[in-house]
């Protein structure tokens, strides 16, 4: 397994901030296994990274999880409005590389994570594309693109920002598996409904 180049993409943060209307709690509290979606992430990708943050809408949501180790807690900057302003805000504290996860992602695995980050150069964010759409929310952003952050035309979706960008699309499956390797169930497929997690829960 390609690990992700040092000093390339050293930092990895967690986006756990949402709140899983659908799912009757946040999704970081959601147990697979009896183990939080939140320590699922961490335990994953924390052996990848120097640094490992999550970034949240309020710290509270940690006390009810068992203590883990974080480089950074990372709140929501008041007044965000969305995710664009989330991840902005982060890109421009770290001043990094940065490769963002979404906690409600649980095929998301090492990998696939290490060869996205390995595909990274300076001022290039890596969006990894699955059935021809971006998946921003398991990607190395770049410093640069907060050249981008402020859309002329007031479009706050983040797939807008993904267009402005400088990037590299690795497609999913043809650019992570090896020829004649069976695609495996998406990476990027999220937990949306209780459904999904029972179907997970089924198949883990």
């Amino acid at each position: 397994m390609n690990q992700p180049a040092p000093g390339t993409v050293s930092d990895c943060v967690i986006l756990a901030g949402g709140m899983g209307t659908r799912m009757g709690q946040p999704k970081a509290l959601l147990k697979i296994n009896d183990r939080t979606l939140l320590k699922r992430q961490h335990d994953q990708l924390s052996p990848l990274f120097p640094r490992i943050s999550v970034a949240l809408k309020d710290s509270s949501l940690l006390d009810p999880v068992e203590a883990l180790c974080w480089h950074q807690v990372l709140l929501d900057p008041p007044g965000s409005r969305c995710l664009v302003d989330v991840i902005g805000s982060i890109i421009e504290r770290l001043a990094v590389p940065v490769f963002f996860a979404a906690v409600d992602l649980p095929h998301l695995n090492q990998a696939v994570v290490s060869t996205i980050c390995s595909h990274h150069s300076a001022g290039i964010s890596v969006i990894p594309v699955d059935d021809q759409r971006p998946q921003p929310l398991a990607a190395v952003w770049d410093p640069s693109a907060l050249e981008f952050v402020s859309p002329p035309d007031g479009d706050l979706a983040l797939l807008a920002w993904v267009k402005r960008c400088r990037t590299r699309l690795l497609h999913w499956p043809e650019q992570f598996c090896s020829e004649g390797d069976p695609p495996t169930t998406s990476p990027f497929k999220n937990l949306n409904t209780p459904e999904d997690l029972e179907t997970w829960e089924a198949d883990a």
